[in-house]
């Protein structure tokens, strides 16, 4: 039995109605995918998207074989060739042991799912590199500090974000707020961070930073960025609010996070997840009002679809609109004059 990779429209297929048979779904974004057939029939399937592992399945009638073991080992020897040397992987609960077994890290696990890593690099790596931020912005011991939270994607910032960071700031000694890293909103990370920059800049006692991939990324949590709920995208939620809990929180020493009311059920249903994940240490705050009405980052961005620009501005923090008028006209050709 060969180790083969699916290339064609029709193996792809085979390898969507093999996986249907673990409950799984097949990524139509994967990088590749590698299957292993045995008597014309798939026995064996796992793809990766980019530096994530997933859709992991053996017949069972196979896995004395170690068909998993041989998968996975390609696998690797893939990321070497594409230069990737960090991996993840996403897989189900039971597959836990066979990971660490190839010396991959459990992250955080629920009854159903964990998200696992392995090679050079890890979550650890990454706390360290924010701890030595915080205390060189900070000049102190993190343990002796008073230190909020807050997880930002400000797509883009408005002037309800910065209405509730700074009463977040007025009530701790000290605030890091986390901009969600992962590319996949209207404005870009590096568009959207440099506003968030610029909004609070007169805000001595906020560090601003890029949230990492183990904070709302497409490993932590895909269904933030489709606005999808289902038990999948819940268990997705669970990990990234346990992640967030037993790394962030403890290693950094956060005393809280906190987060604005919502009226979309799937971001109701998020801020559920969180809570009953962070209990006491999540607090929920009303979001900040314009004429009666929440203000809201997607109110911004439909005005700028719909050619409103300056209505658009006034929904946002002073210090950003000279950036974000620039950015807005240089994308979008019906705002040149």
């Amino acid at each position: 039995m060969n180790i083969k990779q699916a290339l064609l429209d029709s193996e792809i297929a085979r390898v969507k109605t093999f996986l249907a048979l673990f409950d799984l779904e097949y990524d139509k974004r994967a990088t590749e995918t590698l299957y292993v057939e045995d008597e014309n029939q798939i026995v064996g399937t796992v793809s990766r998207l980019d530096h994530l592992i997933e859709c992991l399945a053996v017949d069972e009638h196979y896995r004395g074989e170690n068909l998993a073991g041989l998968l996975i080992s390609e696998m690797l020897v893939r990321f070497r060739e594409a230069h990737i040397y960090h991996y993840m992987v996403y897989t189900k609960a039971n597959y836990i042991h066979f990971f660490e077994s190839m010396n991959f890290h459990c992250l955080a696990a629920t009854d159903k799912v964990a998200i696992l890593e392995g090679g050079i690099g890890s979550i650890q790596t990454e706390i360290s590199a924010i701890k030595q931020k915080m205390q060189s912005k900070w000049g102190q011991p993190l343990e002796s500090l008073d230190i909020a939270s807050m997880v930002v994607n400000c797509n883009p910032i408005t002037a309800g974000h910065l209405g509730l960071i700074q009463l977040v700031a007025e009530k701790h000694q000290k605030m890091v707020l986390f901009v969600v890293e992962e590319d996949r909103s209207m404005f870009s990370f590096k568009e959207r961070i440099s506003l968030v920059y610029l909004a609070t800049q007169a805000f001595e006692n906020v560090l601003v930073l890029p949230s990492t991939k183990y904070i709302v990324s497409s490993l932590t949590f895909p269904g933030y960025f489709l606005k999808s709920m289902d038990e999948k995208e819940e268990e997705h939620a669970r990990l990234d609010a346990i992640i967030f809990k037993n790394y962030f929180m403890k290693e950094l020493n956060l005393a809280k996070r906190y987060v604005g009311t919502e009226r979309d059920p799937f971001m109701i249903k998020y801020n559920a997840i969180l809570k009953a994940a962070l209990g006491d240490q999540l607090e929920i705050i009303s979001r900040f009002l314009k004429n009666g009405v929440p203000i809201s980052a997607s109110i911004v961005r439909e005005l700028i679809l719909n050619n409103r620009l300056e209505e658009a501005l006034a929904y946002v923090p002073e210090a950003t609109r000279s950036l974000l008028r620039a950015i807005v006209k240089d994308r979008y050709d019906f705002f040149v004059q």
